[in-house]
C-alpha cells in the first residue's frame, strides 16, 4: 500500500488533467516536492482570484471528496488523501 511519489503525482494528474505540472522524468524527491507544492497551492486556492478564494478547509473537503469519488484503487486514494493531510497539517502549523 506504499506508493511512490511519482505514482501519486501521476494519480494527481489523472484527477486534475487541466493542471500544468512539470513533465518529464522526475526523481522521487522532485515528485514529492512538486506534489506537495501543487497541493499546497490548491489548498490555499492560489489559482483563484483573491476575492473569491475559499478557505483551505473548504478546498480540502472538495479535494478529498474528489479523490474518494475517483476510480483510483483504494490504496492509491488513501495515499493521496494522506498527502493532502500532510500538507493541510503543515498549513495549519504555519498558520498558528
Amino acid at each position: 500500500m506504499n506508493h511512490s511519489f511519482s505514482v501519486l503525482l501521476d494519480a494527481y494528474r489523472r484527477l486534475w488533467p487541466n493542471r500544468s505540472l512539470a513533465d518529464g522524468p522526475l526523481d522521487e524527491q522532485e515528485s514529492q516536492t512538486l506534489l506537495y507544492e501543487t497541493i499546497r497551492q490548491e489548498l490555499r486556492d492560489e489559482w483563484t482570484h483573491p476575492r473569491v478564494r475559499q478557505s483551505p478547509e473548504v478546498k480540502f473537503y472538495y479535494a478529498v471528496k474528489r479523490v474518494a469519488a475517483s476510480d483510483l484503487p483504494d490504496g492509491m486514494k488513501v495515499a493521496l488523501i494522506q498527502a493532502y493531510l500532510t500538507v493541510m497539517e503543515q498549513l495549519q502549523a504555519n498558520h498558528t
